[in-house]
């Protein structure tokens, strides 16, 4: 890890304001989101099994402590519109002796579909550039979810031929 990348990993560098949204660390006060979206099927339906409640309530309380180590190895920010949480995104691997950085997001239902998925990671990855420097941001998102790879395009990302499911931030 690099001085600069370490001393930039940390999670109030990651306060970020766009038209509609403001994405913030997690705070004690965003466990029912978490609880929310890890639990769903609807949600969880491309991403893995749902969790139970105590293992989603106990998962929760693991990411707001990575929020707080300097550099984080993860990173959780809660997505809000009219100071309610709709979603999460997240930093989910960075590596600076790579420069790469995945990234992840999930919404919940009521707010899919409306473009604040792909506000939010437009903003986060051009964040996540910002902060990083020199970084090549991706994702990995399900082929088979079609709202999520059409956010993603949207986005400025584009598809990895040599790997399944992984999209590549490619800003003009």
């Amino acid at each position: 890890m690099t001085a600069d990348w370490a001393k930039a990993a940390v999670a109030d560098n990651f306060v970020i304001q766009t038209p509609r949204l403001l994405i913030r660390p997690f705070m004690p006060q965003d466990q029912q989101l978490y609880l929310d979206l890890y639990t769903s099927a609807e949600v969880m339906a491309f991403i893995g099994p749902p969790l139970d409640t105590e293992k989603a309530k106990n998962s929760f309380q693991i990411a707001l402590r990575l929020n707080t180590k300097m550099p984080f190895k993860r990173l959780f920010l809660a997505i809000c519109r009219d100071g309610h949480p709709i979603g999460l995104c997240a930093v989910n691997q960075w590596q600076s002796e790579t420069a790469t950085a995945e990234v992840g997001l999930m919404l919940l239902p009521d707010w899919q579909g409306l473009g604040y998925g792909t506000e939010a990671k437009l903003a986060f990855s051009q964040r996540v550039l910002q902060v990083f420097t020199g970084v090549k941001v991706w994702t990995q998102t399900n082929p088979d979810n079609k709202a999520a790879v059409r956010s993603n395009i949207a986005a400025g990302y584009s598809a990895d031929p040599a790997q399944y499911g992984r999209y590549w931030y490619t800003p003009d």
